[in-house]
């Protein structure tokens, strides 16, 4: 998609939320069927539980809808539900004790699934490429995942992906760049750059 598509279509996002809080319910019906996609693939990071997840974003726009008239400019609202639905997650998980609260992650907080990297390593002949597929996979904390995959897959900035994770800009920045630092010093300039798009922005 280009630059102009992406403006053209965050400018269109911002009139359907300011018809939003105008009173336009139509426009919250909008934004739901236009996120619920994406918000459910994000929430399934999170558990395994397709209902569970569903349920969460139900309530998350019930609860946008109740407290309407509190609601302010979002500059981006793609970043907005996905950090609310992270948050709604983290609160009715606490309220059944199935969850750590959310300033004390655990490696269990975060799943992600490469589906797509684990069919190709049953057939790929290439060994360094299964090798690097097989320490994402397998080596890399669940928190080391989330932070790649809120700035690979998502498209984050640090200052977005510490507010989902609950960390310091600084603490971001230093696991980002360790955890990329670790797969180049471990396969090589030549393969890194490849592979690091070819995992990243492919997985699911």
């Amino acid at each position: 998609m280009s630059s102009m598509a992406d403006n053209e279509k965050t400018e269109l996002y911002h009139n359907i939320w300011q018809k939003f809080m105008e009173g336009d319910d139509d426009a919250l019906s909008s934004i739901y069927f236009e996120f619920f996609d994406l918000l459910l693939n994000f929430g399934m990071k999170y558990s395994c539980d397709r209902t569970f997840v569903e349920d969460c974003i139900q309530n998350l726009f019930v609860d946008l809808l109740k407290n309407r008239q509190k609601q302010k400019h979002v500059e981006n609202i793609r970043f907005y539900l996905m950090k609310a639905l992270r948050n709604q997650m983290a609160s009715e998980k606490r309220k059944t004790q199935k969850l750590i609260p959310i300033d004390q992650p655990s490696e269990a907080d975060f799943r992600i699934s490469y589906s797509v990297e684990k069919s190709l390593i049953a057939s790929e002949t290439d060994e360094m490429r299964s090798r690097f597929l097989q320490m994402v996979i397998k080596d890399l904390t669940a928190r080391q995942k989330e932070a790649l995959y809120l700035k690979f897959n998502c498209g984050f900035d640090y200052i977005q992906i510490s507010e989902l994770m609950q960390i310091s800009v600084e603490s971001t920045r230093t696991m980002v760049y360790r955890t990329l630092k670790s797969l180049k010093d471990t396969f090589g300039t030549d393969y890194y750059s490849n592979l690091i798009l070819f995992s990243f922005f492919r997985s699911l």
